[in-house]
C-alpha cells in the first residue's frame, strides 16, 4: 500500500498525539480461532488472530489467513505485507487481492474472482506494531528499526508454524508492496542465517512498487515525469540543478535524515511543476488520475467503516480502533526510511531463493525506472548479465500486459495500466504474475 510521505515533521508529532489515543483508548481482546458469526463470500476455511512477537513489551501483531481454493494441504503459504510504514495489511485484503473485496459504492463484500487464494493458502499481517488491529502494550515496543522487525516477523512465523504445523512444510513466499521494500528484504536475510529459529521453506520473495533504493528512487523521479510528458524541458532542467542534485549529495554524504527532508522538496517542487504543466491535480500513486483525497490520493472510507464495525470485529476477535494507515509507525521509523536495503536482497538471491520485483508503469512514488535503476545497480554473481539484457513482452491472453527480464533466480517486471496497487489496477494480471511466480514460469506467453 501507499508509501507514505510527510512533509512537516511538527505537525506529525501533533497528530502522532492524536493517534496514541486510538491505540490505548479500547480494551483488547486477543482471541485466535476461526471469524464467527459472520457471512464471508468466500467458504474457504480462514482464521484470524493475535500472536504475541515480543514478550518484553507485548507486542501483539494481528494476522488473517485464508486457505487455497485449490489444494490447501499442498500448495504454497504467501505472508502479505503491506507498506506505509503503518498502513495495514488487512486493507490490501480488503481493496486489492483478498479472497473478496469491498464495495466502495455500498461497503459490501463480494467475492474475489482473483483472490490470490486461487492457488496459494493466504496470511495477511498487519506490522509493525500500531498498525492495522496489531498493538503494543508498551510505548517502549514499537519498531525503530528493520532489524527489530525481521526479528518479531520471524517470531512470528515461528509461532504461527507452532500452532498451525500443518502448514509449517509448504512452499513459503513473502510478497509486499510499497514500503515492504524495507520488510522484505532485512526479513528474508534473517530467515536465511537464522534458519535453526524457524524452519521455514523460503522459496522467493516478490516487491511490487517496492521503497528499496531511496537514493536511486529519488533520483528517477525526475526522469520518470519527464519520461510521460508531464514537464517541460525548461523545468527539468531547473529542478535537476535546483532539488535534485542537493538532495543526490546528502545521500552521498551519508545523511539519511536530511536526504529525506531535501528530497522531499524536490519531490514536492517537482509535483507542483508536474501539475501546473497538466493543469490538474495527480494522484502520486497512478499519475493517470487526479488526487481525490490528499495525501494517500485513495477513499478508503468504506473500508475504515467495514472494520470498525462491532459485528466485524467479533467476528473476527478484535474490539479496536481500526485506521488504513497510522502515523505512529512512520514516526518512530523516520531515521529507517532513506535506508538502503538492496544488499539483502542480493543475499536473498545468493541463497538460491527466487526474487521478483514489479511495478505498475503508471506510479511516480515507487516509479519503474527506480526499480529498473536499483536492480541493474545491485551487486550479485547476475549483475553485468541482468543489467545488459533487455527488456521482453510479456503477452497474456493475447495481448502485451508488461515488460520484463530475467537472470538466474531475479526477474524484473513492469504491469501496463497500473499504478502503485497492481492488484487493485489490474486484478487478472497480478493474479496470473504471482501464478507465474510460484511455478517458476517464464514472462513469456501463455
Amino acid at each position: 500500500m501507499p508509501l507514505i510521505q510527510f512533509h512537516f515533521f511538527a505537525f506529525l508529532i501533533i497528530l502522532a498525539v492524536t493517534a496514541v489515543k486510538h491505540i490505548y483508548t479500547l480494551p483488547e481482546i486477543p482471541v485466535e480461532g476461526l471469524p464467527r458469526n459472520f457471512s464471508w463470500p468466500d467458504k474457504v476455511k480462514q482464521f484470524s488472530g493475535y500472536i504475541n512477537v515480543n514478550k518484553t513489551h507485548g507486542n501483539h501483531f494481528f494476522y488473517w489467513f485464508f486457505e487455497s481454493r485449490s489444494k490447501p494441504s499442498e500448495d504454497p503459504l504467501i505472508l502479505w505485507l503491506t507498506g506505509g510504514p503503518g498502513c495495514a495489511s488487512t486493507l490490501a485484503l480488503l481493496v486489492e487481492n483478498g479472497p473478496f473485496l469491498i464495495d466502495n459504492d455500498n461497503g459490501k463484500l463480494n467475492y474475489n474472482p482473483y483472490g490470490w487464494n486461487s492457488f496459494a493458502n493466504l496470511l495477511y499481517v498487519d506490522q509493525p506494531v500500531g498498525t492495522g488491529f496489531s498493538y503494543t502494550d508498551n510505548p517502549l515496543g514499537f519498531e525503530t528499526n528493520e532489524q527489530t522487525i525481521a526479528r518479531e516477523l520471524t517470531t512470528f512465523m515461528e509461532e504461527f508454524y507452532q500452532n498451525y504445523p500443518k502448514y509449517s512444510k509448504l512452499p513459503f513466499y513473502i510478497i509486499g508492496e510499497s514500503y515492504a521494500g524495507h520488510y522484505i528484504p532485512p526479513f528474508s536475510a534473517y530467515i536465511l542465517k537464522n534458519s535453526q529459529i524457524v524452519k521455514a521453506n523460503l522459496k522467493g520473495i516478490a516487491i511490487g512498487d517496492g521503497w528499496v533504493n531511496p537514493k536511486l528512487q529519488f533520483s528517477s523521479y525526475l526522469d520518470y515525469m519527464s519520461s510521460i510528458d508531464y514537464i517541460s524541458q525548461s523545468n527539468y532542467e531547473m529542478i535537476d540543478e535546483v532539488f535534485r542534485k542537493p538532495c543526490m549529495k546528502l545521500f552521498e554524504l551519508g545523511s539519511y535524515y536530511l536526504s529525506g527532508i531535501e528530497c522531499e522538496i524536490y519531490s514536492s517542487a517537482l509535483m507542483d511543476a508536474a501539475e501546473l504543466h497538466m493543469k490538474r491535480s495527480i494522484n502520486t500513486y497512478d499519475v493517470r488520475v487526479r488526487c481525490i483525497e490528499p495525501p494517500m490520493c485513495y477513499n478508503f472510507s468504506s473500508t475504515h467503516k467495514f472494520l470498525n464495525r462491532k459485528d466485524v470485529q467479533m467476528a473476527l476477535g478484535v474490539d479496536r480502533y481500526w485506521l488504513s494507515c497510522n502515523l505512529i509507525p512512520d514516526i518512530v521509523l523516520l531515521l529507517d526510511e532513506n535506508k538502503d536495503y538492496h544488499a539483502d536482497v542480493a543475499f536473498t538471491l545468493s541463497q538460491g531463493v527466487r526474487v521478483l520485483v514489479y511495478s505498475g508503469k503508471d506510479d511516480y512514488i515507487c516509479n519503474y525506472l527506480g526499480g529498473k535503476a536499483w536492480t541493474e545497480s545491485m551487486e550479485w554473481s547476475g549483475k553485468s548479465e541482468f543489467s545488459e539484457k533487455n527488456l521482453t513482452n510479456w503477452i497474456y491472453n493475447g495481448a502485451k500486459v508488461g515488460e520484463f527480464k530475467a537472470v538466474k533466480d531475479l526477474t524484473l517486471l513492469f504491469i501496463e495500466k497500473s499504478g502503485h496497487m497492481v492488484p487493485m489496477n489490474q486484478p487478472e494480471v497480478s493474479l496470473a504474475m504471482v501464478n507465474h511466480f510460484l511455478n517458476g514460469k517464464p514472462f513469456q506467453s501463455d
